[in-house]
């Protein structure tokens, strides 16, 4: 009787130790699960990504609007790819290991110092945010750590992405200079009522195109110019559609952009629309691989231009060249006078 007893015990315990590791396997499968649940399946009904870097400390925010439009928090324009770019992260973000224990402190301390923290709203409320940490060594992951309002986890983990090979920090930035639209102005031939380039640096070859009814006056310091090719002057004028800059500006301080304002600048553009004006003025840009104190040269490929709300933006020559020496496409040097 009394071994029976001692066997039912010890089936009893048994039985016990049993589902009491079952249960712990099951509440740590819970937790692992939470602590990786990075992906939004549903990026459609992202509606607000706020991004804040501190190592810079800094924030930038992007709001998708009633039409669909990702704005910066004022409504202005942002490069659409950006917040795309954004969302096909969180959408293919996906496990790709853990870090060791004795790692982990380390790490802890590292994402403490400096990470980026991306919080995702959806529908208009708060849903997780992404703690962004660095690299591994191979580059092929980055440490993470997932918070969402039931639970912050603990212990960061290794981040990838499917189809991409590399790391998913550089995707989240606070740089409001990347984010910018690079679109300037962009008019059909149809849409330009005049176009004026005054030239300071060739003061002869400023001039200006004004259209009359069905045809255009082209002149030059008010005499009008001769030898017009016509052909090429509707070429040239097809040529005012969808002008970008190149880049913003990412080498002057406030006061160097400052002083470079006060001196004369070396072109203006100004155009006069059916629907609206546009104006910009051109500094020509120094080479920078040139470094002659002696000898001024000036970067054949870039110059700089401030857009009508006084941001410096870099041009690409090849770009608003064509533009600001409208003479040398319609004017025909060849003819005699």
């Amino acid at each position: 009787m009394k071994k029976i007893v001692v066997l039912a015990l010890g089936i009893g315990l048994i039985v016990g130790l049993v589902f009491l590791a079952m249960n712990m396997s099951k509440k740590s499968k819970v937790s692992d699960l939470s602590l990786i649940d990075f992906a939004v399946i549903d990026t459609a009904s992202v509606d607000k990504i706020t991004i804040y870097d501190t190592y810079f400390d800094r924030e930038f925010t992007l709001i998708r609007n009633d039409e669909g439009v990702w704005t910066d928090t004022k409504g202005g324009c942002v490069q659409q790819e950006i917040p795309k770019m954004m969302l096909e992260t969180m959408l293919k973000i996906t496990l790709k290991g853990y870090v060791p224990q004795s790692a982990m402190e380390n790490m802890k301390k590292q994402m403490m110092a400096k990470h980026k923290q991306v919080k995702i709203f959806q529908n208009g409320e708060w849903t997780k945010t992404w703690f962004v940490g660095h690299s591994t060594q191979d580059h092929m992951g980055t440490y993470m750590l997932l918070e969402t309002p039931e639970k912050k986890s603990d212990n960061p983990v290794i981040m990838g992405m499917k189809g991409f090979y590399g790391i998913l920090e550089p995707r989240f930035f606070t740089d409001e200079r990347k984010f910018m639209c690079t679109e300037l102005f962009s008019y059909k031939r149809e849409e330009l009522n005049s176009v004026e380039v005054i030239n300071n640096v060739s003061p002869h070859e400023s001039f200006r195109i004004e259209k009359q009814g069905n045809t255009y006056q082209v002149s030059s310091q008010g005499i009008p110019l001769q030898n017009i090719n016509r052909n090429n002057l509707i070429y040239y004028l097809n040529g005012f559609e969808k002008i970008h800059f190149n880049q913003p500006n990412y080498t002057f301080s406030e006061k160097e952009i400052d002083s470079l304002k006060k001196v004369k600048p070396d072109y203006k553009l100004f155009i006069k629309g059916k629907n609206s004006d546009y104006s910009m003025t051109f500094y020509r840009r120094l080479d920078p691989d040139y470094s002659n104190a002696d000898t001024t040269v000036y970067d054949e490929d870039y110059l700089w231009g401030v857009k009508e709300d006084g941001e410096l933006v870099r041009m690409q020559f090849y770009t608003i060249g064509p533009l600001i020496h409208g003479q040398t496409v319609f004017v025909d040097n060849s003819v005699n006078n």
